[in-house]
């Protein structure tokens, strides 16, 4: 909860003066005091001495509010913040501490409004610029994102919050010159700025120069040793050949720490299992493994009953006859390839080849058509699952198809084909069919106790895929996936291409051969050389498709034999 506002309460405060003894006044300013010395239990006991005399400023509401946001006490910040508003409705500190609460809970849209109160109010509002950006950023509004950015950083040149984030934007962008040098400067200003260090490390990850990245990594580590984050990525891209190795002992000393924070105890798990699984200690490997998961799935009250519900409802909704009925002037251009799948089934890999024509711009996971699909027609009203298709207007469909061309229109105006590999456009495959019935569709299929080991292994950096962290609602969740994909195929029969994962890395060229005919294209040899690409690859397979190709993850499922049972058990269920 961002605690930036302080500077910010007591500028519009006459507009809910209220007359204070002396005495009241001087407890006011104990509890300020209080609470910038960081005494917080001193501060909320002053606060509410205050209010129990019915005193009505809105500093004295708004700074309550802060401490208990700060204590994760967040419903009663909201309702103390919204009264603040009622005493003072322009008052900045409730508006930013509002926005950041919608920002919390991902309701973008209405925290954009917070922020945009707070500068219209006060204009030199650094820190409501760079809120407005972080916001922004979620709705994929890259451009505003990053001029809301320098606009804080122009307001307040020492904001390195701000320069940070402004970097992270630019990568975003795919400006990744530019973010270097804004990292760099960070680092010449701070050479012990951790932050700016790692991620100076992911540009060159992306960029496939592991070894300089590496560097970064352990710069970042070596002076910040309890920097968990630095340590998982810096394990992705490092083969480790020996148990004594010094980085095992550093995270090893890292993860017995007393009162570890949940986050970092889950990143050094997955790092450890990395480590161990590369010096083939498999029953290590999966003791970290076992840890890190169980620690994310604590964190969701996640059962697989919610996602069985919305793929029914989706065969049900986009069925052969209801689209049949469907009259629609639907956009003819076969510009996108969509190449969706289960996480970890080769859907990097297989961009990564496509993207090495000179005819295809390969965009990674745009999450474009998935926004337009769910934002557009998952509503509270219908318990956010489809409508039947008749309950949408011709032109609702037909937009979905004109906003998505638009959009990736943007990323490359001269490629005629653009790939996007968001896995779980899989769900919308109906959609897709029907707003843009030209568009290519590559299905990544691979064996199902591998694909999942494969996600079970993965810390993903979203929390898309709360199914990914249990064994048992893993299974079930492929079983769904592979029903739901089955029933994609009986309604577009010859439309969907199934790569699998098994034949393209065992058979390469005359899988490849087949990929790129399959998507129109004409035969160029320098496909088969796509791991020697320069292009930036953000996902987790980033490591992976810089390699030639190799099937030493075919079956590796063995290994872990004796672990998996609940695994095998759900997936035998099907």
């Amino acid at each position: 909860m961002n605690n930036n506002n302080n500077n910010n309460n007591n500028n519009n405060a006459a507009s809910a003066s209220t007359t204070i003894t002396s005495q009241q006044h001087e407890c006011l300013i104990r509890a300020e005091k209080a609470q910038a010395s960081r005494d917080f239990k001193q501060a909320e006991l002053l606060y509410r001495n205050l209010m129990a005399q019915n005193i009505h400023l809105p500093s004295v509401y708004s700074q309550l509010a802060l401490i208990c946001a700060m204590s994760n006490r967040i419903n009663e910040a909201q309702k103390l913040w919204l009264y603040t508003l009622k005493l003072a409705p322009n008052f900045i500190g409730a508006l930013t501490g509002l926005g950041d609460i919608c920002r919390s809970q991902r309701n973008f849209i209405k925290a954009i409004s917070y922020y945009q109160k707070a500068i219209i109010e006060n204009p030199k509002f650094a820190m409501g610029y760079l809120s407005l950006s972080m916001s922004l950023m979620q709705l994929r509004k890259l451009g505003e994102s990053e001029q809301a950015c320098r606009k804080a950083i122009e307001l307040e040149p020492g904001l390195l919050e701000a320069k940070d984030y402004l970097g992270q934007v630019l990568v975003t962008r795919g400006k990744l010159s530019k973010a270097q040098v804004i990292f760099e400067q960070l680092i010449t200003e701070n050479p012990k700025n951790v932050k700016a260090l790692y991620q100076l490390g992911n540009i060159f990850k992306s960029q496939g120069e592991f070894s300089q990245a590496s560097s970064y990594y352990q710069q970042a580590f070596t002076i910040q040793p309890g920097y968990s984050e630095a340590h998982l990525t810096y394990s992705s891209i490092y083969k480790y050949t020996d148990q004594k190795d010094s980085h095992i002992a550093l995270m090893l000393e890292q993860h017995q720490r007393d009162k570890l924070p949940t986050e970092n105890k889950i990143q050094l798990s997955f790092a450890l299992a990395k480590a161990y699984e590369d010096v083939d200690d498999f029953v290590e490997a999966f003791k970290y493994l076992e840890q890190g998961n169980t620690l994310r799935f604590n964190r969701y009250n996640y059962t697989i009953e919610s996602d069985q519900v919305f793929i029914n409802n989706i065969m049900k909704t986009f069925n052969k006859e209801a689209i049949a009925k469907l009259q629609l002037s639907a956009d003819n251009s076969a510009k996108p390839i969509f190449i969706v799948g289960m996480p970890r089934s080769g859907t990097t890999l297989v961009e990564k080849i496509l993207a090495t024509h000179t005819e295809v711009h390969g965009a990674g996971e745009l999450d474009y058509f998935f926004k337009l699909g769910t934002n557009q027609f998952l509503t509270e009203e219908t318990g956010f699952l489809f409508a039947p298709l008749n309950a949408y207007s011709k032109k609702q469909l037909e937009n979905v198809g004109h906003s998505y061309l638009k959009q990736i229109e943007q990323l490359n105006k001269d490629s005629a084909y653009i790939t996007d590999k968001l896995p779980f456009n899989m769900l919308l495959i109906g959609l897709i069919k029907i707003a843009l019935p030209n568009a290519k569709i590559i299905h990544c299929v691979r064996e199902p106790k591998d694909n999942c080991l494969s996600i079970y292994k993965k810390n993903f950096t979203t929390d898309n895929y709360r199914f990914a962290y249990n064994l048992t609602t893993l299974g079930q969740f492929h079983n769904l996936y592979r029903r739901l994909m089955k029933h994609w195929h009986d309604v577009f029969p010859d439309t969907i291409y199934d790569v699998h994962y098994e034949s393209l890395v065992s058979n390469p060229e005359p899988e490849i051969r087949k990929l790129i005919a399959t998507c129109d294209l004409d035969w160029q040899s320098k496909c088969l050389k796509f791991n020697k690409s320069k292009s930036t690859i953000t996902t987790a397979s980033a490591v992976q498709v810089r390699k030639p190709i190799y099937t030493s993850s075919v079956g590796l499922w063995h290994k872990y034999q004796e672990h998996l049972q609940p695994l095998f058990d759900a997936l035998d269920d099907d």
